[in-house]
């Protein structure tokens, strides 16, 4: 039997809290119209997506999807109920071409909330009434209407029969959450990956309809299995190789470590290993065993996915993993982060890596921290739609020590929800490992994947560390000079980076061409264009480097005299991965210093970390062993113990824990990687830049051609801005994107006063000589 819906503006009789179901026998209902592609006109009504269909598709996906968690029945009725207000009158003429504007969302919300016990009715409101706008706030905030305002001033009626799709709820068909001092941070999770489930299911269902050849081209990158097979063939290469070095012996040993640990149970993993000792290579290796011996046991393990910090990082590890896999095939690793663009359009609409970023629906899967765990505690659908893609995965964190330390505890705690109750393995991996408290993972213990990481940092030890006091620019130029024809120098900021480029390019003693700049006042095209130059030069070539501290990670150079102005351990740390990398030299130098000229503001961020430091290197002739490192990060955190939930999330969420009155909303603003404090403005120093620039001015919608963008813009700070805008020569797209104007107002001429090809935008520094 169907049910026609009355609304309010159609049933006079009906009080306006009141939402009634009448049990008249109705025309069939539909859930989306349809037009021809060509003349925008509605197709006859037998083309249109029926709702009954729509819902019974949705609810077998998201059941499906909500299965992974063993929360099926959840997802069943999810996706049976998420589209029950469309069978509203109104929003059928909506269908038909009615312009009223229509809320179908909140008869599904006040269905299953009052239909079912608490708190399941609650946590299936959260997810319906959120599915097109996001998940709300439970409490109204900022004139925006909470959930529970919704779901107090409506009320639902069931006149005789229970709608049909309200199946019964057995308890111990869900399973429960597992023991948690966190409690919040679980009970929210479970709503979003609940919400996930729907979400996706829903886009899914309506694209098999719609847009049935874009559906038909999912699905379209390597299953775990046939990845593990390629990789197989690299892993017999690495292991029986010759090579009999010493570094060479220590990345089999790695290797080793990991493939047997993979043996172990699902959990947390912890790989501790110097830069250069193979952990991109070894990580994969563990992540792909462990998830073929935990499909032996029950096959639930579909992906593996490797967040890292930063994009160049991510565009070498993939490069990494291509070469193993078979460069030649896109297909076996899915990229996703800000630079890749991958824009719809009628030639590339079914693109599989457009397809499958949407969802994470991958095997193997390299992404920023930025996109993993913003969408952990995101909002909107767009971000949260992947999230229940992580169940029974394989986590992989590299540089596990750049998670910002004012949201690590949240961080962790949503880390440990993920293995406590969706079957997720993480794998710690860095050179620096923090040291995490138990109490922060709830009691759960990292397994060592390499049982004797001093022994291990002891026979690699491929730098000598010295601390050379307080120096000024003139100084430092002198000593990079001094010390050989290859000389990298790592200043905290761009400032100091430009004006020391400039002391070493108007000295004789040097060719000016043999010298680098590299710092975010270039964008990321442009870099990458100066370190392949960089990397192109023999080990016998001039090559002085100054850069900031973006060429810490990800940067595969070699340099066998490192200068550092000081900062936290963990830079210093890799700092020294860029020195004797390949071991050409028996011992490679790395001198710290401070800066005479720019000595670090105390609000710094790196200021404290330096000075912590500082006091490290009076206590450990070597900072960078494993005691060392342990004491730098136990010192770090008891200091910054009331940083490491800054805003609250993880306090607020357990707050509301018993009540489930989460503030989703609220979280997703709060719960941000990135610095909100600079403005991204592009830089039109190429002709591919220009030709999007002028699309975008071209385009009603200006914002889409953002991403594309994205490897052109540098991110300025208030004064930087400020500086731009004295000179006149800052210029918006529809008030939106910002760029760099030429000298004639536009963005097609010459920008080269300001922006440099060796040095990028000039605001502290003028290229001379």
């Amino acid at each position: 039997m169907n049910f026609q819906l009355h609304s309010l503006s159609s049933s006079n009789h009906l009080r306006p809290t009141d939402i009634l179901i009448s049990k008249e026998v109705s025309a069939m209902n539909y859930a989306h119209s349809k037009r021809d592609p060509l003349t925008r006109k509605l197709l006859p009504k037998e083309q249109w997506h029926g709702l009954d269909s729509h819902s019974e598709g949705t609810a077998n996906l998201s059941g499906k999807f909500a299965g992974c968690f063993k929360c099926e029945i959840l997802g069943e009725i999810l996706g049976y109920v998420h589209d029950y207000g469309k069978n509203l009158l109104d929003f059928q003429h909506r269908l038909e071409g009615s312009k009223l504007n229509v809320d179908h969302k909140t008869m599904g919300a006040l269905a299953v909330y009052e239909h079912y016990p608490f708190p399941y009715g609650l946590i299936m409101a959260y997810a319906i009434y959120g599915h097109h706008g996001g998940l709300p706030d439970h409490i109204s905030r900022g004139g925006v209407p909470g959930l529970h305002d919704v779901l107090s001033k409506n009320k639902f009626k069931i006149i005789d029969n229970i709608p049909p799709h309200f199946p019964e709820l057995i308890g111990n068909t869900i399973p429960k959450r597992a023991p948690t001092t966190n409690k919040g941070m679980s009970r929210s999770l479970w709503i979003r990956m609940l919400y996930s489930a729907l979400v996706d299911a829903d886009y899914l269902d309506t694209e098999r309809f719609l847009h049935a050849e874009k559906a038909a081209a999912r699905q379209s990158f390597m299953l775990l299995k046939q990845l593990s097979m390629l990789y197989q063939k690299k892993l017999d290469g690495l292991l029986s190789s010759s090579l009999d070095s010493v570094m060479a012996r220590a990345r089999r040993r790695v290797m080793e470590s990991c493939l047997q640990k993979a043996l172990g149970p699902k959990g947390f993993y912890m790989l501790r290993a110097p830069t250069g000792s193979g952990k991109t290579y070894s990580s994969l290796a563990f992540a792909l065993k462990h998830a073929e011996q935990q499909n032996a046991i029950e096959n639930r393990v579909k992906r593996v996915i490797v967040a890292l910090p930063f994009t160049s990082l991510i565009e070498q590890t993939v490069g990494v993993y291509r070469e193993a896999l078979g460069k030649d095939n896109l297909n076996t690793v899915l990229e996703y982060h800000s630079n890749i663009v991958i824009e719809p359009s009628v030639e590339n609409e079914l693109d599989p890596r457009l397809l499958d970023s949407e969802n994470f629906d991958a095997g193997l899967i390299v992404t920023t921290n930025v996109q993993l765990f913003e969408s952990l505690f995101a909002s909107k659908p767009s971000r949260a739609r992947k999230l229940h893609r992580l169940a029974n995965s394989v986590i992989i964190l590299d540089e596990a020590q750049t998670l910002p330390e004012n949201l690590l505890l949240p961080t962790l705690a949503v880390l440990r929800c993920l293995v406590a109750d969706y079957g997720v393995t993480v794998l710690f991996c860095t050179a620096t490992q923090p040291a995490f408290q138990a109490s922060w993972l709830d009691g759960m213990q990292p397994i060592e994947i390499i049982e004797e990481p001093g022994k291990l940092y002891s026979e690699l030890k491929r730098v000598n560390t010295t601390f050379i006091g307080r120096k000024t620019n003139l100084e430092l130029a002198e000593l990079i000079i001094s010390n050989g024809n290859r000389v990298l120098c790592i200043v905290n900021t761009r400032k100091q980076a430009q004006q020391l480029y400039s002391l070493l390019t108007n000295s004789k003693q040097i060719e000016k061409s043999d010298v680098y700049h590299l710092s975010a006042l270039m964008n990321a095209d442009h870099r990458a264009v100066m370190l392949e130059e960089i990397k192109s030069k023999t080990k016998e070539d001039p090559c002085y480097v100054i850069a900031t501290s973006l060429i810490e990670a990800g940067v595969d150079i070699d340099f066998p005299v490192v200068m550092r102005e000081m900062t936290g351990l963990e830079g210093i740390a890799q700092a020294a991965g860029r020195c004797n990398r390949e071991m050409l030299v028996e011992k490679g130098m790395m001198f710290l210093f401070e800066s005479a000229d720019y000595p670090s503001p105390p609000y710094a961020w790196y200021s404290g970390r330096a000075k912590l430091a500082k006091f490290i290197l009076s206590r450990h002739p070597d900072p960078l062993t494993p005691e060392a490192v342990e004491e730098y990060f136990q010192r770090f955190y008891f200091q910054e113990m009331n940083q490491l939930d800054k805003h609250g999330i993880l306090r607020n969420l357990n707050g509301a824990a018993d009540e489930y009155s989460f503030q989703f909303r609220e979280i997703a603003e709060k719960y941000r990687f990135i610095n909100e404090d600079t403005v991204s403005v592009v830089i039109p120093y190429n002709t591919a830049c220009r030709e999007i620039l002028q699309q975008a001015t071209d385009s009603r919608y200006p914002t889409s051609f953002s991403r594309k963008l994205q490897r052109y813009t540098i991110s300025l700070y208030p004064k930087e801005l400020e500086y731009l805008h004295k000179k006149g020569r800052l210029e918006t797209i529809g008030s939106a994107i910002y760029y760099l104007q030429d000298t004639e107002g536009g963005f097609e001429g010459e920008i080269n006063d300001l922006y440099g090809d060796r040095l990028g935008l000039k605001i502290y520094a003028e290229e001379e000589g």
